[in-house]
């Protein structure tokens, strides 16, 4: 039987779909495996990729309040911190990117470039300074000095997003508000955020991600303000590694972002997709 051309490019494409998928899927897999399997078969050689038995104890035993290790407290503060910084990096962003979607002033073209390649620098380069910054207002180990840095670096890559969006909407829309009494601002409140919701949940969920996966800052910035990412590293001792429980920490660790993202998925692909096409 032969194929026709087109059938075989659905094939490859369906295949090549699938191995990436088992790819990325994968070490999510080990993660899962490592947390329920007992240590006896963590260290077993040939390792079994399939668990002959399996136990959730180490997802009970690392939310017991007496545990060393604070996770449930690291994801409420990761909580906190990632939703602040959405919230802030989603504000700020949106009214530069309507600004320079929008509105006609000099050294435009030098703004975009000075965003992009403020976004392309290392965070690392500027810790120390803020480190300082932060030290003189008394605001290590609160949850300010996680946030305004995390907005600081989110901002600009969600601008050029929204920007994108912006434009994708047709200025005849916000003229017809201007027509009926708007100001700018109200036409933006009224008629092009309604219309922009895709983008900025897409905004949303990237920035939430980006600080809820941020590892260095919390690190160099608090001490008691525990974070999920850093109190992966507390199993980490001198003597040895709790590998189950740190496997389910890591667990709890990935599932909001995993859950925010199959909730919103129909948003971000639309919000994504449409800002770049048509921006």
């Amino acid at each position: 039987m032969r194929i026709s051309k087109s059938k075989l490019n659905k094939i490859i494409i369906y295949v090549a779909a699938i191995a990436v998928a088992l790819i990325i899927m994968f070490p999510l897999y080990t993660l899962f495996m490592m947390s329920v399997i007992s240590r006896v078969q963590l260290f077993s050689k040939p390792f079994n990729w399939i668990p002959v038995t399996a136990t959730f104890k180490n997802y009970i035993e690392i939310l017991k309040p007496e545990h060393p290790v604070p996770v449930f407290q690291g994801i409420i503060n990761s909580f906190i911190v990632a939703i602040w910084t959405a919230m802030l990096s989603l504000l700020l962003s949106s009214l530069a990117a309507y600004a320079l979607a929008r509105l006609r002033f000099p050294y435009k073209a030098h703004i975009l470039t000075s965003l992009l390649s403020f976004y392309m620098l290392p965070a690392m380069l500027f810790l120390i300074p803020i480190f300082i910054i932060m030290k003189y207002l008394n605001l290590l180990d609160t949850y300010l000095s996680l946030v305004l840095p995390y907005s600081v670096w989110i901002t600009p890559f969600a601008t050029l997003i929204l920007k994108a969006f912006f434009e994708s909407i047709p200025s005849t829309v916000e003229e017809a508000a201007w027509i009926d009494g708007c100001s700018k601002l109200s036409a933006l409140r009224r008629v092009i955020v309604p219309l922009a919701i895709p983008g900025l949940v897409a905004t949303f969920i990237y920035a939430f991600i980006l600080s809820w996966n941020e590892f260095l800052t919390p690190l160099i910035m608090t001490n008691r303000t525990i974070l999920i990412t850093t109190a992966l590293g507390r199993y980490r001792s001198t003597y040895d590694i709790e590998i189950g429980q740190m496997a389910a920490a890591g667990v709890y660790s990935i599932l909001p972002v995993v859950i925010l993202t199959i909730i919103f998925q129909r948003y971000i692909i639309k919000g994504i997709v449409e800002g770049a096409i048509k921006g």
